[in-house]
């Protein structure tokens, strides 16, 4: 709004101004004269705009998602849309996603159905580790396995959400990208600094663990390292596959000699030892 000048020569009415403002009910609390009456008429001009407006994008105010207001002194006031506004982005800093749609990130606990006794025990431990999560107290996660569509990955989206309405931090990934980007970025910074976020983020979550091309080295340097640091920090991991724990045990076997084996085991064991499995059942989108 663009400020009132006077002088002595104008033959506006300023006491005229005041007499019609000054019953505003936008201003009770507040003594209208010649120092503030820029103010006063700011203040309403905004109390006006926020009165039909229906959202952030439709704000008409000098700075968007605040309004003028008055309590002992001028001040910005945010108004709910704002709020909600911050909100929301507050939760989305505290979850960090690599290479999730963004279907997955919106996922939440209220829509995933209750379609059997599978599912059922699953939406009751993955709430059981919200509420009881601490970072000082460790408690397993989950490795969920079962067929293509079958709410697994909506799941951990849900899980991610509902954490970062509580303030807590986790990082959701689809595991065969992650690998593609690992390879692009061997020998740079990025490398390192997704090695650390995977290793000391509060919850990793894991999704499509399986699907990726099992090489030596995504086994022995990638997710070993990874789930032997986070399984000595005490640090839960999340997992989705559509393997078993068996086939996935199968599937880190890349040949069949005995040291194989033992690495293959070594990674089982720590999975079992980060997650406990349990099955999604029968396929079924979310």
């Amino acid at each position: 709004m663009k400020k009132l000048n006077f002088n002595d020569n104008n033959s506006f009415d300023l006491n005229k101004v005041i007499k019609e403002i000054e019953n505003s009910p936008y201003l009770t609390r507040i003594k209208v004269d010649m120092n503030n009456l820029n103010e006063c008429l700011l203040l309403i001009e905004e109390k006006n705009n926020c009165l039909n407006c229906k959202g952030l994008k439709e704000c008409k105010n000098h700075q968007k998602g605040y309004c003028y207001d008055y309590n002992e002194e001028f001040y910005l006031k945010r108004c709910k849309y704002k709020a909600l506004y911050d909100e929301k982005n507050k939760n989305n800093s505290l979850i960090k996603t690599l290479y999730m749609p963004q279907m997955i990130r919106e996922a939440n606990l209220a829509e995933y159905q209750i379609i059997n006794a599978e599912r059922s025990k699953i939406l009751k431990a993955v709430n059981d580790f919200i509420l009881n999560f601490k970072e000082d107290n460790f408690q397993k996660g989950l490795y969920i396995h079962g067929s293509y569509q079958s709410g697994k990955t909506y799941i951990l989206g849900a899980l991610a959400n509902e954490l970062a309405k509580r303030n807590i931090e986790s990082l959701i990934i689809y595991f065969p990208d992650l690998i593609r980007e690992l390879k692009n970025a061997l020998s740079t910074p990025r490398f390192e600094e997704i090695i650390n976020m995977l290793k000391e983020i509060p919850v990793l979550i894991i999704d499509d663990i399986g699907s990726e091309t099992m090489t030596t080295w995504v086994r022995d340097e990638i997710l070993g390292p990874i789930l032997n640091y986070r399984y000595s920090d005490k640090k839960p991991v999340f997992f989705s596959s559509n393997l078993n724990i068996e086939n996935l045990r199968d599937h880190l076997i890349l040949s069949g000699d005995a040291v194989e084996n033992t690495k293959a085991l070594r990674i089982i064991t720590r999975i079992m030892g980060l997650a406990t499995p349990v099955t999604s059942g029968e396929k079924y989108r979310s």
